[in-house]
């Protein structure tokens, strides 16, 4: 006796894909990947005892985060205060992904330094004057891997 098929051809009742947990734990080789290819993430900053979250341009490069920014909030907040948190993720299909990295910002002055993060992919998307250029150096980067729902 045969089983029984669905419209596509394929066993009915039976699981087709192999099974993966909803949640997988990204190595440190696949967290820096992912960051070496995103564009777009978030910042986190305290002010005072609040904690503020902010869009950011951002590129990887050396095992660190690099962004510019304007004189501003953003910027006072890191002066303030040089913890940060930089989250990046992605969804695409049936999975996504999530990169968090947990460290330290320090704005660059040098000009040996600024002219080599000029060198980055690091385009902003507004048309706005980004001057400052800062650093972040992680004490901790972690990730994970997400199977979606359907």
């Amino acid at each position: 006796m045969s089983n029984p098929t669905d419209a596509s051809g394929r066993n009915a009742g039976k699981e087709t894909r192999t099974h993966r947990p909803p949640v997988t734990e990204l190595s440190q080789e696949q967290c820096w990947e992912h960051l070496h290819s995103a564009r777009f993430g978030r910042i986190a900053t305290m002010d005072g005892d609040e904690i503020e979250i902010t869009p950011v341009n951002l590129a990887a490069d050396d095992e660190k985060i690099y962004f510019r920014t304007a004189r501003g909030t953003k910027l006072l907040h890191l002066v303030l205060d040089e913890h940060v948190a930089v989250q990046v993720d992605h969804v695409q299909g049936g999975e996504a992904w999530s990169v968090l990295v947990r460290g330290t910002a320090r704005q660059l002055s040098d000009p040996e330094e600024t002219a080599r993060v000029d060198e980055l992919p690091l385009r902003p998307w507004l048309e706005t004057t980004k001057l400052e250029y800062v650093e972040v150096t992680p004490t901790k980067v972690t990730g994970r891997l997400l199977r979606l729902g359907h």
